[in-house]
């Protein structure tokens, strides 16, 4: 009984002790939470901090670090206005980021968690940002922090972190701790998420955080820039090629790269694309290769292999595939195929013009098979610049393009005389039933 009856006193005692400490702690945090307003007021002035601020926060942060996550939030207010930003001392400024750094850890510890899940990127990220800016020296840690936020949070990355991440990346390459590959591989892994939020936020009319992701697409850009022309490409990746020929993660790595930087006329991704159709072939690996065949004019052979690669599940990359092949069918005189293709590019994306551009190019081509009077031959002109007008009306970016074309073959028309000699007049409907092309169109005189 009397064992039992000590640990009993024993429990009420450390239970007592406890709800004394917590109690202490909430007194701490609303007394410097009060301070820390005041101070806000000063516009955190290190002249005017009360000593007690930091004693409270102090023992609020050493004795109950679950209480609120506002003692974290607070605690990096602190370290950065009251100790970082005012000391000159290099190694005792180096010794205050090791506290801020503490802070960040903690807060990840007791409240991984937000209002949206996992709130631990964002604090890694915040971490990294802060040791960059307050301690240069120490990028290698600033990097790793920063890393471990974009892996952790990927499409929701915050943009400040990859402004500042990918010129880490280059510092580490730069100083022999990655290899210099990582560059490449890093910028288009962040330039899929901040295209992603473009598009994102486009869709939300988001306009603050659309223009922050605009800035970072063109920060990464441009940082690029200075490792990424083809030369340097082939430099990093053809060593890595020859000795692991087989390896299809690396070779999807370079293809994609090589894709991307408008390098797809080097021997090195025909060889690339060849051997990852072999190892696995699939509609992606034939679409790399199609497109070298292609830049080197056998159109026979890229024709076969862009066939394939129009069941991609890279919509962009099978929507290409019919581009390239409406094009090929052109120049066989295949028009009615080449149009076939054009429209099935145009169902895989219908907010582009280019389709219609082609389908208008093969009209004009095969004028001389649509009849034999120079009305008829010349209808095909008509027809043209329809498929021009529909392709610029429904995407800006080939206005240029379209009224270039609508230009030149506007000369081409029937001549007013012609139309009246055969007994035609503008703006009458005229069918084009009698062509392959089908349908009917407007009949226009020739501009001078």
């Amino acid at each position: 009984m009397k064992i039992r009856r000590f640990l009993l006193l024993g429990l009420t005692f450390f239970l007592l002790g406890n709800v004394t400490k917590a109690q202490d702690c909430e007194t701490d945090y609303s007394l410097y939470r009060e301070y820390i307003g005041h101070w806000k007021q000063a516009k955190y002035n290190p002249n005017n901090i009360n000593p007690q601020m930091i004693t409270s926060w102090r023992n609020v942060y050493n004795n109950c670090p679950d209480l609120r996550q506002n003692t974290y939030l607070d605690g990096v207010t602190i370290m950065t206005y009251a100790f970082i930003r005012p000391e000159k001392n290099a190694e005792i400024k180096d010794k205050y980021v090791d506290t801020l750094v503490m802070i960040y850890d903690k807060r990840a510890q007791y409240f991984p968690n937000g209002k949206n899940g996992s709130q631990i990127g964002n604090i890694m990220g915040r971490k990294g940002i802060d040791i960059y800016t307050w301690a240069p020296h120490r990028y290698e840690e600033a990097y790793n922090a920063l890393k471990q936020a974009i892996d952790l949070d990927g499409n929701n990355s915050n943009y400040a972190f990859i402004d500042t991440y990918f010129p880490l990346v280059i510092k580490m390459v730069q100083n022999g701790k990655l290899e210099e590959s990582t560059i490449l591989e890093e910028y288009g892994r962040l330039m899929e998420i901040a295209e992603y939020n473009i598009q994102v936020n486009t869709e939300m009319a988001n306009e603050k955080l659309l223009n922050n992701f605009n800035a970072t697409k063109a920060n990464l850009d441009l940082a690029v820039q200075p490792y990424a022309n083809c030369e340097d490409l082939i430099r990093i990746y053809q060593p890595k090629f020859d000795a692991d020929p087989e390896n299809v993660e690396l070779l999807t790595k370079i293809a994609e790269t090589l894709e991307k930087r408008k390098c797809d006329d080097s021997q090195l991704y025909l060889s690339v694309a060849v051997n990852l159709h072999k190892v696995n072939p699939s509609p992606e690996s034939a679409y790399l290769i199609g497109k070298k065949y292609l830049a080197e004019k056998d159109y026979n052979q890229a024709a076969t292999y862009l066939q394939q690669s129009t069941k991609s599940t890279n919509n962009d990359w099978a929507y290409q595939s019919y581009i390239y092949l409406a094009q090929i069918m052109n120049m066989n005189k295949s028009y009615e195929q080449g149009r076939t293709y054009a429209r099935k590019a145009h169902e895989l994306d219908k907010t582009k013009g280019e389709p219609f551009i082609i389908i208008g190019n093969l009209y004009a081509a095969s004028s001389k098979e649509c009849g034999k009077s120079e009305v008829e031959t010349k209808a095909a002109f008509w027809a043209a610049v329809d498929q021009f007008e529909k392709a610029k009306a429904l995407d800006p970016s080939v206005t240029a393009k379209a009224n270039e074309l609508i230009n030149a073959y506007s000369h081409s028309f029937p001549s007013v005389e012609t139309l009246f000699f055969n007994g035609y007049e503008e703006g009458q409907e005229y069918s084009l039933e009698n062509c392959w092309i089908g349908g009917k169109t407007k009949i226009r005189a020739a501009k001078n």
